[in-house]
C-alpha cells in the first residue's frame, strides 16, 4: 500500500472544492452568481439606474413611496437575499461576479460601479424571466 498519497488530503470531495479553514472562496458558485443576479435584478425593478453597490441598503430599509408591488418585490428580496445586507459580504459577491467568466454572467457592471445593465444577447436573456418569476 503506498502510504505517501494517501496520507495527503485530496482537494475534491464528490465534485466539490473543499475550502481550507480560513480561506475565502475564489470562484463563484452557481448559488452565489444567482444571488447576485437576483441582488440586481431586484435593484434594477426598485432602484432603477442606481449603482450596484446600493443593494444593501435597499434591503435594510422600505421606500413609503413603493407600491404594494414594489413593497412585495422588496418583501421577497430581502426573505431570499438577508444575508446580503450587509455590505462586506454584498462587496466581496460582487467582485468575485467580476472575475467571472463573461458568458456566465447575465449583467454587465462597470468597473468603477457606477451602474449595470442586463445584457440582451444570448443565453441571459432567458434569466431574466426566471428572476421575475423567482421574485413572483
Amino acid at each position: 500500500m503506498n502510504t505517501l498519497f494517501s496520507s495527503v488530503p485530496s482537494p475534491v470531495k464528490a465534485g466539490f472544492t473543499v475550502q481550507p479553514p480560513g480561506r475565502r472562496a475564489t470562484r463563484l458558485s452557481a448559488r452565489q452568481l444567482l444571488e447576485v443576479e437576483l441582488g440586481l435584478f431586484l435593484l434594477s425593478e426598485l432602484r432603477p439606474g442606481a449603482a450596484p453597490d446600493a443593494l444593501p441598503g435597499l434591503l435594510r430599509q422600505s421606500d413609503s413611496a413603493w407600491t404594494t408591488r414594489q413593497q412585495k418585490l422588496r418583501n421577497r428580496g430581502l426573505a431570499l437575499l438577508a444575508h446580503l445586507t450587509h455590505n462586506a459580504r454584498w462587496q466581496e459577491l460582487l467582485e468575485m461576479y467580476l472575475m467571472a467568466p463573461v458568458h456566465l454572467q447575465a449583467y454587465d457592471i462597470d468597473r468603477d460601479r457606477s451602474g449595470f445593465r442586463f445584457k440582451t444577447v444570448g443565453f441571459s436573456r432567458n434569466r431574466r424571466t426566471v428572476l421575475r418569476k423567482v421574485l413572483a
